[in-house]
C-alpha cells in the first residue's frame, strides 16, 4: 500500500511529528516487529468521564458544556470527577488567552476544557462543512501540537477535539481536548508534561491551513494531576476459549475511575487474527460499564489495549469485572 494512504489516514488523528513518522514506517513494515498500531480509536462519545469538573468562576459555562459535550451525569459520577478535578494556570500570547476551564487525568487519559479568547476585534465564526474547521496544528508548516516531557523529549500521544462556539460573532471559543497516551508516560505521576498549543488554523476540505491565531500556549498537565486511584486485581489462572486462537490467558488488568488497561495472549496464534473477548465492570447494583472504544499495541500472540468507560465509576463500588465468560471479583 501506498505510504501516502498510510499518512492520510493518520491525519485523522493527532501525533507528535515523531511518533506519526514511525507509526507509519510501522504500518508499512507488515511483517515487522510487533509496533504500536490503533486498533479502534476512540470515538467522541467517552460520556460520563469529565461533566462536572470545574474551577471557580465558571461553573455554569463548563458544566453546560460538559453536558453537551457527554450528556446527563448522576450525582455519584459528579463527585467522582470533582475529586480528580486540578487547577491548571491560563496562558496568553500575542494578545490571546487560553484558560483551561477543567483538566484532570489518569495514567493514561487527560481531558482539557479550554477557553480561547482572541483580542478585540477578532471574531471567531462558525464555518460550514464546506468551508473548513478548526484545528490547532498545521502539518505544512510543522506547527504540531506536542507533548514533552521534563528533558524536552516527545511522548508518543494522539488527541482529538471538539468546538463549542456560543456567539459565533464575538472572540471566544471553546475546545474539549481529549489526550490518550501511546506509550508507557503516566500522565497523572506528577511530574513535567508540557503540552504545547502552537496556534489555531482552518482546515479547508481540500486540506488548506489559514492561520486564524498565532503564539504559543504551553500547559503543564503533569504537574496539574496526580491523586488517581486505581486498581491492579489478581489474574492469575483468568481464561477464556477462543474458537480459532485457543485459550486466551489474562496477564494483566489495571482500571481506574475513567478506564481499563488489559493485556493478554493466546496459545494457538494464526497469522492476521487478534482475539479478544467482552470486557466490563459490574457494579454493585448489578450494572455493568463497558469501555467506549479502545487504542492499544500487538504482537503475533498477544495484545494490549485500553479505553475509556461509557461512564465513571465509583472504584468502592465495584464488584468485578467480566471478561467474556470469565469473572475476576473485585475486593
Amino acid at each position: 500500500m501506498d505510504k501516502n494512504t498510510f499518512q492520510t489516514e493518520l491525519d485523522q488523528v493527532r501525533f507528535t511529528p515523531q511518533g506519526r513518522a514511525a507509526l507509519t514506517e510501522a504500518l508499512m513494515e507488515g511483517e515487522a516487529a510487533p509496533a504500536r498500531r490503533p486498533m479502534s480509536w476512540a470515538k467522541r462519545g467517552m460520556a460520563a468521564a469529565l461533566a462536572a469538573v470545574v474551577l471557580a468562576g465558571s461553573a455554569v459555562a463548563a458544566g453546560s458544556l460538559w453536558d453537551r459535550y457527554f450528556g446527563h451525569l448522576d450525582e455519584d459520577q459528579q463527585e467522582v470527577i470533582e475529586t480528580l478535578s486540578r487547577n491548571l494556570p491560563a496562558a496568553e500570547s500575542n494578545g490571546t488567552t487560553m484558560t483551561p476551564l477543567a483538566a484532570f487525568g489518569d495514567q493514561d487519559f487527560y481531558y482539557l476544557m479550554l477557553e480561547i479568547k482572541a483580542p478585540e476585534g477578532t471574531v471567531l465564526r462558525d464555518y460550514g462543512e464546506d468551508e473548513g474547521f478548526y484545528q490547532l496544528f498545521n502539518p505544512d508548516t510543522g506547527e504540531d501540537l506536542t507533548l514533552t516531557d521534563a528533558a524536552g523529549q516527545d511522548l508518543l500521544c494522539t488527541l482529538d477535539y471538539d468546538w463549542y462556539n456560543d456567539d459565533p460573532a464575538d472572540n471566544v471559543l471553546t475546545a474539549v481536548i481529549r489526550l490518550w497516551s501511546m506509550e508507557d508516560a503516566d500522565l497523572c505521576d506528577g511530574t513535567d508534561k508540557i503540552l504545547h498549543i502552537p496556534g489555531l488554523w482552518v482546515q479547508s476540505p481540500d486540506k488548506i491551513y489559514t492561520p486564524v491565531l498565532t503564539g504559543g500556549w504551553d500547559f503543564n498537565i503533569g504537574t496539574h494531576s496526580g491523586g488517581m486511584e486505581s486498581l491492579t486485581p489478581d489474574v492469575s489462572g483468568v481464561t477464556v476459549e477462543d474458537a480459532d486462537c485457543g485459550t486466551m490467558t489474562m496477564e494483566y488488568l489495571r482500571l481506574s475511575p475513567l478506564g481499563m488497561r488489559i493485556r493478554h495472549s493466546w496459545s494457538e496464534p494464526k497469522e492476521g487474527i487478534y482475539p479478544g473477548a467482552s470486557l466490563s465492570v459490574v457494579m454493585e447494583d448489578g450494572g455493568e460499564v463497558f469501555l467506549e472504544d479502545t487504542v492499544g499495541s500487538c504482537g503475533e500472540n498477544w495484545n494490549e489495549e485500553y479505553g475509556p468507560f461509557e461512564t465513571p465509576i465509583d472504584l468502592s463500588r465495584t464488584v468485578a469485572v467480566r471478561w467474556g465468560t470469565a469473572e475476576i471479583p473485585l475486593n
